[in-house]
């Protein structure tokens, strides 16, 4: 209980905070993984705290208080920006006002040569007066506020003076709001000051005029920033370097699963087909030894009977519009009886429960007497059972007679007016209930009519089948000769197969001590299955009896009677037996499926006639791989297996892909990991010796090569491989004392076998491990090494060299996921296994 709220706690964290990252924007660039087996509820939450720190980063980095002073100073600076600017802006307009008399003088002449364009010409004199009279308002302007502020050097230095005075006051007012700030150091805003004065005596002094004064204002300003951002962009690159090995293990573990699963329904299909084989070749016997034979049967066999059933429970097409109405009716009566009798066994139950409930024994007398009236109603045309004028149940029973059928009792000559007065049927019980000896215990008497109920509804329910069957199912014969025809599989011979799977399977069950409590249902559906096979050998006896008669034109109406009714009854017997009327023509395929999960769970569990291979992916994916099983037999096989190959070659392509994506940020990955796990981080020459050893993988240069000579070649291929080299730095700490970078790195190194090109992996991953969490003696096999994975199968024995590095190169990608796989198999089979 403990540990469930544990979890669920946990849950409400993770989705919490999650949704609050989402909502804040704070998801980066490199948080791109998705969902994956491997990080489930603890690693979400760690990645959450992670947007949560970046979110916390960003905060601090934004703090209006530590950007008070430098807001204040940007906005002084740039207001004394705009008047140097609109002095140093002077000379220009003094010489465009000097340009516009030559232009108007200009387009008075065009205007003499083109009359025709007088208008335009006009429009734009017009323009040209009215600019050159607005600058020369400007020019004598800004001529007089030169004269009278920048006409010496003193001056100008006074105006600078009194303007570094008014920043001066400015910072004096932003101080108390930067007291506020706890992230940022006063050497910070000290040099923003800095940079303003800078620029303040650069721009009066020389009145715009060159910029190297600017230039170095800005150059200030610039240090300063970075000396203040530095330390946020360290601490995003951390937080980013989580989420991004986090997101590449994650997209390398779905990319390989997605190829793995792929093959593993490729082996099941091809296991089928083998089967299929296999099972032509016997002559189509289901055989105890095949642990496939339960699929097979329900896939092939039960699909078959149950499309006959429905043809069974359709009828056949109506010619006519008279046709189609005449079985409506039939349709509709039989519905309405169904359905009343269901609204009849809850009226019942109720009325039970109504009954155990009452104080005195002559209260429940009474309701008990108000039970048989209303069942004795309803099974006598009343309203429960709908408007059909055919009442089945007095197909069988005499209606007087119901109400003491009910009770069990015989009908008393009285009711049936052999002695005078007559009396009905609640008025005599009404005068002799307290007299009746089952009246005595109404609770028990309420079974009691309940289980004669039940008896009269199931003759009722024969009446409907038989009364559908006449008259909506016009031609027997047509109908289970159709079940006689087919190519691969009759219905006789689905139903036989069926029967041997069932005996085959209570003969497993009672050799490796199944749950027994299935076997009643089991032998229940073989009796059921019988009868309707003895139900087609008495048609087939009746046909041999006709072969073997030389002249038919002597058989008496009798004979010709019987053919007909042995087409009925083995109808009848279908319809009852697998209770088509309720269950439509789901009843032994339901049953199947339970059949069938309970004997696979059986011969997985004690691993008969599986490899090793199937045990792991039948015992890890359940009753999914069942399911894919059942899918692999659906539709045309040469669909089936163009499908799988295309899914396999691109999960192939996907994995290339990745590898060309991803493969250097990997390997810079797990280079960051074995320095936290070696405590130390690598030299420059521990980097340039995976540099050079790289080049020797890739063939660059010899394995005999001389360091200085190859300097050149190495520069260019550290440059062309240079976010493989980089120094991530992603803790300064060491590992957990339960050794994460150990673990991560193996991970990674595992996932890593899925490229083609190991290069740049193998040197930092030859002794990565992924060990086994279960602690026991045999447990190394379930253990995964890097270096025994990338060599396996390139020695197997009767194979060809290409389909050696194929089984290499399967058994590499699939490396991660069977060794999950196999844990889980060896968890969930502990202590169960013999």
């Amino acid at each position: 209980m403990a540990r469930n709220k544990i979890l669920m706690a946990t849950s409400v964290l993770l989705i919490t905070l999650n949704s609050y990252a989402g909502e804040s924007g704070m998801s980066s660039a490199y948080s791109f993984g998705g969902a994956c087996a491997s990080q489930g509820v603890w690693t979400q939450t760690a990645l959450a705290n992670t947007q949560e720190l970046r979110r916390i980063t960003l905060q601090l980095r934004d703090d209006p208080s530590c950007k008070a002073l430098g807001a204040s100073v940007q906005s002084a600076v740039a207001s004394l920006e705009d008047q140097v600017k609109m002095i140093s802006d002077t000379p220009q307009r003094a010489s465009r006002l000097s340009q516009l008399p030559n232009e108007i003088s200009a387009l008075r002449n065009f205007l003499i040569s083109s009359p025709d364009m007088k208008g335009q010409v006009l429009q734009l004199m017009m323009n040209r007066s009215i600019e050159s009279a607005t600058l020369g308002a400007q020019v004598q302007q800004d001529a007089t506020s030169m004269a009278s502020g920048m006409t010496d050097f003193n001056t100008r230095l006074q105006r600078g003076a009194n303007t570094g005075l008014q920043l001066t006051n400015q910072v004096i007012d932003s101080i108390p709001l930067l007291e506020e700030c706890l992230t940022d150091s006063s050497s910070t805003a000290f040099g923003n000051y800095i940079a303003a004065a800078v620029k303040v005596v650069s721009s009066f002094a020389s009145s715009g005029e060159g910029g190297s004064g600017s230039n170095l204002a800005t150059t200030i300003s610039k240090i300063t920033g970075v000396m203040r951002n530095g330390k946020y962009a360290s601490v995003l690159k951390k937080l980013n370097q989580q989420e991004f090995t986090a997101s590449m293990a994650c997209l390398m573990e779905v990319t390989t699963e997605s190829y793995c699963h792929n093959r593993d329904g490729m082996s099941l299909f091809q296991k089928g087909m083998e089967d299929v084989r296999v099972r032509s070749e016997d002559n189509n016997k289901v055989t105890p030894s095949n642990p496939f034979a339960g699929y097979y049967v329900l896939n092939t066999h039960v699909p078959n009977v149950t499309k006959w059933l429905q043809k069974i429970q359709i009828g056949v097409d109506p010619k006519l519009p008279t046709d189609a109405e005449f079985q409506n009716k039939i349709l509709q009566e039989v519905t309405e009886f169904y359905k009343g009798v269901k609204v009849l066994l809850g009226d019942y139950n109720t009325a039970v429960i109504t009954i155990k409930s009452m104080p005195t024994l002559l209260a429940k007398q009474n309701a008990v007497l108000k039970l048989i009236g209303q069942i004795e109603s309803s099974m006598n045309g009343g309203s429960r059972f709908g408007e059909s004028k055919t009442n089945f149940f007095t197909m069988s029973r005499t209606p007087i007679t119901i109400p003491f059928d009910l009770i069990g009792m015989p009908t008393p000559d009285q009711v049936l007016g052999k002695t005078f007065p007559k009396l009905a049927y609640d008025e005599w019980l009404q005068a002799n209930m307290t007299s009746l000896p089952m009246f005595q215990d109404p609770v028990v008497l309420a079974e009691t009519i309940g289980n004669n109920m039940k008896q009269i509804v199931q003759e009722a329910n024969i009446s409907a089948i038989e009364y559908f069957n006449k008259w909506y199912i016009v031609d027997k014969s047509a109908l289970v000769n159709e079940s006689m025809i087919d190519i691969n599989y009759t219905v006789k011979d689905s139903l036989t197969a069926i029967n041997q799977y069932l005996e085959h399977f209570k003969e497993r069950s009672a050799k490796y001590d199944g749950d027994a409590s299935i076997l009643p249902a089991v032998v229940d559906t073989q009796v059921r299955i019988k009868k309707i096979l003895d139900a087609y050998q008495r048609v087939e006896n009746q046909g041999r009896l006709l072969a073997q008669k030389q002249d038919l034109s002597h058989m008496t109406p009798e004979q010709i009677d019987a053919m007909s009714a042995n087409y009925e009854a083995l109808v009848n017997t279908v319809y009852a037996e697998f209770n088509v009327m309720l269950s439509r023509s789901g009843f032994l395929a339901n049953r199947m499926v339970n059949f069938v999960y309970q004997d696979y769970i059986l011969l997985v569990k004690n691993k008969v006639n599986f490899t090793e291979y199937q045990q792991e992916l039948f015992v890890s994916s359940g009753m999914a791989a069942f399911d894919k099983m059942l899918q692999t037999y659906n539709g045309n096989p040469a669909q089936i297996q163009n499908d799988l190959n295309m899914g396999l070659r691109i999960n192939l392509g996907n994995i290339e892909a990745l590898e060309a994506l991803l493969k250097n940020s990997v390997i810079s990955a797990v280079a960051d990991l074995k320095q936290v796990e070696n405590g130390k981080p690598d030299g420059f020459f521990s980097r340039y010796g995976r540099i050079l050893q790289d080049m020797v993988d890739d063939k660059e240069v010899s394995p005999a090569h001389n360091i200085f000579s190859v300097l050149p070649k190495s520069l260019y291929y550290w440059f062309k491989n240079s976010d493989r080299y980089a120094a991530i730095g992603s803790t300064s700490g060491p590992q957990s004392e339960f050794d994460d970078a150990r673990y991560i790195r193996s991970q990674m190194c595992i996932q890593g076998l899925a490229f083609v090109n190991q290069t740049g992996l193998q040197n930092l991953c030859q002794d990565a491990v992924l060990k086994s969490p279960i602690p026991g003696a045999d447990v190394e096999k379930y253990n995964v090494s890097y270096a025994k994975e990338l060599h396996r199968n390139l020695n197997a024995a009767e194979v060809s060299k290409q389909m050696q590095v194929s089984l290499n190169r399967s058994s590499r990608i699939c490396a991660f996921r069977d060794f999950n796989r196999r844990n889980m198999v060896l968890f969930m089979t502990l202590g169960k296994t013999k």
